[in-house]
């Protein structure tokens, strides 16, 4: 069954606890070849004639590659024991340039052979996660940066390709050929055979060891990376706000301390993994140190003869020249399963359980029943945000929740939307379950308007016409009227033919906010939710955003959450929110006389908005003077 076909009874489990959860036991899970291994494994079974047809190819070529050392072989035996001809030369010279020409076509094909199986199955890995995407919790999504997502879809799901187009050929080749010469150096001499696996044995555990150190240090350094890449990028991003407030020092030595940091990871991995690396090398490189004194020895004493010796010294001191091909691989097997783990992260991400039938709505009511929701702490208790929320929000009536930070006001915005399941109570719309609804029902029941307003790089039109791609060019004049934002449009260059590219910077954060409100008018959903819609308004943005949301309310369920309770205080109703719970619920007017969190609340406000409105009053006579003055 496909994502897109999910369906289940409505479940009182939430899907972001147990995305959590595996988060965090993957993230605690330190990688090593065996486990990085596991990781990659699965991906590989979508192209998996491919890659066998790759394995087969590459051991093929494996065998072609022992032609050479036979023919070369037989044209030394043959000059030194005199029997060597002109023809014979040039009969084992031809040989072993058709043994090398099919060794490396096989080799090109076994490689061609990964490449496209491995394409493919990325091609169809990114089309699976973005499809799972649009069907898990958009907490889920909220919960994690955009760069993240990005690194897993384009960086981590490319190194991937590393492990099926070349790891997977590479060591298959590297096995098979040093398997079949080390077979064939029994057969002519198990006695020199031995000898010549003596640096192998040695080579063997000094290589377990340097990849076992490699493979600890590896995660340590790859998050010491992460931490300086993001310092970096944070530095260049505020490069204006440090200058302007001269701390370009401060800034920069957190970020060289990222710097320094994974400088010493980097540091500490080359001092212990290059030495045993250096030693292992020489090894695997010098089993004339073995086969040459045994050899002669062996020679001297009538146990081999001069025709065996020739061949251990031809093919024996080339056998063990895979074995670094192999410490190559396991080390890159263990660096790419760190990706691997996030890739797999994305592809296994819990969805929502989704209803198959069209639920009847009637109306844009809101219930919100005995709510309750928490959220997983990583591998410890679980942090309850949301305790026995129950309230009514009428069509054509605004509801403002507001409360101190922390008190879980976006949250249950959020459940409303359901970025979430509940994990306690019910949310229904139009007398029904939102967990009853098919996704794309419910998402044409509510338009959602963040506090971080996004703006695609295209134009104002086609920005306001994301939820509505048919909205006719009056459609959006009036939804842009209605949010208050028809005049600042107007009055850029190209009016709303403008690219937000080239007017976006310019744009205040009241001005983007009011496009938000604008595109999610357009939507024409019975419901509209603003998160902190007013955060960055000025306060000339201010009014033009309480028209709007004034507007709004006609025929609409309005659901605002806030700071600035001056934005609210015409709310039909207000829902007090205080550690979870509803504190307090009532009118502006009502919750005043009742003096309680909300009193403290507004008159904290009040003040403070005083204290700003007397400083701008006491500067505005000096700044006055000094234009007289100039």
């Amino acid at each position: 069954m496909t994502e897109s076909t999910l369906t289940g009874s409505p479940s009182t489990e939430t899907t972001a606890s147990t995305a959590t959860k595996s988060t965090a036991a993957a993230g605690s899970e330190e990688i090593n070849l065996l486990t990085g291994f596991k990781l990659m494994l699965p991906f590989a079974r979508t192209g998996w004639k491919a890659f066998s047809a790759a394995a087969v190819l590459s051991t093929i070529s494996s065998l072609a590659m022992l032609g050479p050392f036979w023919a070369i072989y037989r044209a030394v035996d043959d000059v030194v024991s005199g029997e060597a001809t002109r023809d014979g030369l040039l009969f084992y010279a031809a040989l072993t340039a058709v043994f090398l020409i099919l060794q490396y076509a096989l080799a090109a094909a076994s490689e061609w052979t990964s490449h496209h199986g491995a394409y493919a199955t990325l091609e169809q890995l990114r089309l699976r996660i973005g499809e799972r995407l649009g069907h898990v919790p958009l907490g889920f999504l909220t919960s994690k940066r955009s760069g993240q997502i990005q690194r897993v879809l384009s960086d981590d799901i490319e190194r991937l390709e590393l492990f099926l187009a070349h790891i997977v050929p590479d060591a298959v080749s590297s096995f098979t050929s040093m398997l079949f010469l080390i077979i064939w150096l029994f057969v002519v001499e198990w006695r020199m055979a031995l000898v010549s696996l003596v640096v192998v044995v040695i080579a063997l555990p000094i290589m377990g060891i340097g990849v076992r150190i490699g493979s600890g240090k590896l995660s340590e350094y790859t998050r010491s990376m992460a931490r300086m890449n993001s310092s970096i990028v944070e530095f260049i991003r505020a490069m204006p706000i440090v200058r302007t407030f001269n701390g370009t020092g401060r800034v920069f030595g957190e970020t060289k301390a990222a710097i320094d940091d994974a400088a010493k990871y980097e540091a500490d991995w080359g001092r212990e993994f290059l030495p045993l690396f250096t030693v292992f090398y020489v090894l695997v490189t010098s089993p004339v140190l073995t086969i040459i004194p045994f050899g002669l020895l062996f020679w001297h004493l009538g146990i081999i003869d001069t025709s065996s010796l020739l061949f251990f010294f031809i093919a024996g001191l080339g056998f063990t020249l895979p074995l670094i091909r192999l410490l190559h691989v396991m080390t890159t097997m263990a660096h790419i399963g760190l990706g691997a783990r996030l890739v797999r992260e994305l592809d296994e991400a819990d969805v929502l359980p989704q209803a198959r039938e069209t639920a009847f709505v009637d109306g844009a009511r809101i219930e919100v029943i005995d709510v309750g929701f928490s959220y997983e702490n990583g591998a410890g208790p679980s942090r309850q945000v949301l305790q026995g929320i129950t309230f009514t929000a009428e069509p054509g009536t605004v509801t403002a929740i507001v409360g101190p930070s922390g008190a879980g006001k976006s949250t249950l915005a959020r459940l409303i939307a359901r970025f979430w399941d509940v994990e306690q109570g019910a949310i229904r719309i139009g007398g029904v379950d939102i967990r009853d609804m098919p996704m794309v029902q419910l998402m044409d029941q509510v338009a959602f308007v963040f506090q971080e307003t996004f703006l695609f790089n295209d134009s104002v039109a086609a920005n306001l016409r994301l939820a509505k791609p048919d909205a006719t060019d009056e459609e959006v004049v009036d939804a842009a009227k209605a949010a208050r934002a028809h005049e600042f449009i107007s009055a850029l260059p190209q009016g709303y033919e403008t690219s937000l590219c080239e007017a976006g910077d310019r744009l205040s954060g009241g001005e983007r906010q009011r496009l938000a409100i604008a595109r999610a008018v357009i939507k024409q959903a019975p419901i509209i939710i603003l998160d902190e819609a007013t955060a960055f308004a000025d306060p000339e943005n201010e009014v033009a955003l309480q028209e709007a949301v004034d507007g709004l309310a006609e025929g609409r369920t309005v659901i605002i959450i806030a700071h600035r309770l001056s934005t609210v205080a015409g709310a039909d109703q207000t829902i007090v929110l205080d550690e979870g719970r509803i504190v307090e619920h009532g009118r502006h007017k009502e919750l005043i006389e009742q003096g309680g969190l909300y009193a403290q609340m507004w008159e904290a406000f009040s003040s403070a908005s005083q204290i700003a409105l007397t400083a701008v009053q006491a500067t505005e006579p000096a700044l006055t003077g000094e234009g007289v003055a100039a």
